[in-house]
């Protein structure tokens, strides 16, 4: 059975019944739209199941129809009902690039387009699989992203060592030299950086060989040029052996930390942590995970955040203080958007554990 949404050209005010969008009346009851409520025409879109269904107003009325009447609305649909073909519609309506559906939707609906697109959950931006041979085949120094974002990971060496291994279905080895310059780089990008707008949540699968000691911090992932100088994040494992995170904003003038009690890390043994982000003063916005169990939540920080340095996996960035490199193995990273609950923290470990031990 096709699913249609009615929808009229409305410059009035909102009519019962309806969603009003820019100059867009959704119809959002079972009343009949063919009486024109609030004298408006109202056309059915077409099949929302063949595909996601864009919206746009036609304020000189010459929208064709197959009634050849004056027509305000007009109708786009995507090839299919996936976020890459609704993405792809989007950036030809609005001439420019999204890096995510829930961004061409935000677009569209600001510009007063509708459509029938709906995030169903948080959506993967990035997904680097060490045993995966389409992300890492065996040679080279790219760590390929397994969706269609791009969002590829270089090796970096440096003054240490970083090698391949096939334990655990397949890993990142790091070992770090006296210059601190080893590490996998993300080149920036609206993906993987902070957001006020929606949520970011970073997971990784790590096992470390050193625990933080006096005064210093094993640094796990950082997106942040300085502390607290720079917007962005930071998760390590501390001087007591437990795992740690920040979020700075507003400039690098608001701070949030959490983890520490209850989050102890020993060696040789393999973990999903997973930092969940939203800068905001909203409380809860600020989420730290060690596999399943959460060990930290506050608010998300400040107003405002710009956080435009490439990230690491497994080093600190320049200027970050009381800071020391990772040592040990990394075997999977996902970057998702959207609210993230500890459901899908649980979904993803169960999803993943068998090949680390669990």
């Amino acid at each position: 059975m096709a699913t249609l949404t009615p929808v009229g050209y409305n410059t009035g005010s909102t009519i019962s019944g309806t969603e009003q969008i820019g100059d867009l009346a959704i119809g959002t009851s079972d009343q009949d739209y063919g009486a024109q409520p609030g004298g408006v025409t109202f056309w059915m879109t077409p099949d929302q199941d063949l595909g996601y269904v864009i919206v746009k107003p036609v304020p000189s009325g010459n929208q064709p129809n197959q009634l050849s009447v004056p027509a305000y609305v007009g109708f786009n649909r995507s090839d299919a009902l996936t976020d890459n073909s609704f993405v792809s519609l989007s950036q030809i309506i609005a001439g420019q690039t999204f890096a995510s559906a829930s961004a061409a939707k935000t677009w569209l609906n600001s510009n007063g387009y509708w459509t029938s697109w709906e995030s169903s959950g948080p959506t993967l931006l990035a997904d680097l699989d060490a045993s995966n041979s389409s992300s890492y085949p065996g040679t080279g120094t790219d760590w390929f992203d397994l969706t269609s974002n791009n969002n590829d990971g270089t090796l970096n060496a440096g003054n240490g060592t970083l090698t391949y291994g096939t334990t655990d279905g397949g890993e990142f080895d790091l070992t770090s030299g006296n210059l601190s310059n080893t590490r996998i780089v993300f080149s920036d990008n609206s993906d993987i950086s902070l957001s006020t707008a929606t949520t970011k949540t970073y997971s990784v699968w790590f096992n470390t060989d050193n625990v933080g000691f006096i005064n210093f911090s094993r640094t796990i992932m950082s997106k942040q040029s300085g502390n607290p100088a720079g917007d962005g994040f930071w998760m390590a494992i501390n001087s007591s052996n437990q795992l740690v995170a920040r979020v700075t904003s507003d400039g690098g003038s608001t701070n949030k930390s959490i983890g520490g009690i209850g989050a102890t890390i020993s060696t040789g043994t393999w973990y999903m942590a997973t930092l969940s982000v939203k800068v905001s003063s909203d409380s809860n916005t600020f989420k730290l995970y060690i596999n399943t169990t959460e060990v930290g939540s506050t608010n998300g920080g400040g107003s405002s955040v710009n956080d435009t340095n490439d990230l690491y996996l497994g080093n600190y960035h320049t200027g970050l203080q009381n800071a020391s490199p990772f040592q040990g193995k990394i075997g999977e990273f996902y970057v998702y958007e959207g609210d993230f609950t500890s459901s899908d923290v649980t979904t993803l470990f169960n999803n993943t554990k068998t090949r680390f031990g669990y």
